[in-house]
């Protein structure tokens, strides 16, 4: 018996993964859709208007403004991610800061010293924070499209390290919604996140 006044436990306190479409009967993960639906503000006004440039090796990225808050986790999310950037000029990026002084946490300090969006504690997020804007709804993974402008086809990186091999960090975001788990060196694009 539960003294008075009786605790008070959250329905769940997962995300829902966003999956809505029902695969394997009535206990798959589209029938119950168990977890706490994502929610989110976009922001596109005032501070969030315009763009920002976030320059690294001569490269400017021209970076949207743009935030999106997930009101679940209080996380305040760029709505893109890197471009324009890297060895090839297209936001593709290492990790691993390469010799030229590109890679993804370069990038994310000079969003930094730049203010995006007015902020300058921008951060990469970690492997759980990355997994928590996917939605597992067919045909991609990608995160929801009324928050992020985020193109289909591309791997976004985590700033956590692949257990297994410290080579590897771990990446999350893919059109299938698996981990896509590379070198360090490898370019790949790079989402900011804060709070």
């Amino acid at each position: 018996m539960f003294p008075n006044p009786r605790p008070r436990f959250p329905a769940s306190g997962l995300l829902a993964t966003g999956q809505i479409t029902q695969y394997g009967g009535m206990l798959d993960d589209g029938a119950l859709e168990k977890g706490i639906v994502k929610s989110y503000t976009v922001l596109t006004a005032g501070q969030y208007s315009g763009t920002t440039n976030i320059t690294i090796n001569g490269k400017t990225d021209v970076h949207s403004n743009g935030c999106a808050v997930d009101n679940n986790t209080g996380l305040m999310w760029s709505r893109t991610v890197s471009a324009s950037v890297g060895p090839t000029s297209n936001g593709l990026i290492p990790w691993t800061t390469n010799a030229n002084g590109e890679g993804i946490f370069p990038y994310c300090a000079a969003a930094n010293a730049a203010g995006l969006a007015g902020y300058s504690d921008w951060r990469i997020p970690n492997y759980f924070e990355l997994v928590s804007i996917m939605d597992y709804e067919a045909p991609s993974a990608l995160p929801n499209s009324a928050a992020f402008t985020i193109a289909s086809g591309i791997v976004i990186t985590s700033s956590t390290t692949q257990v297994t091999n410290i080579n590897n960090p771990m990446s999350k975001i893919s059109n299938s919604g698996t981990d896509a788990v590379q070198a360090k060196t490898v370019t790949v694009y790079c989402i900011l996140v804060r709070g």
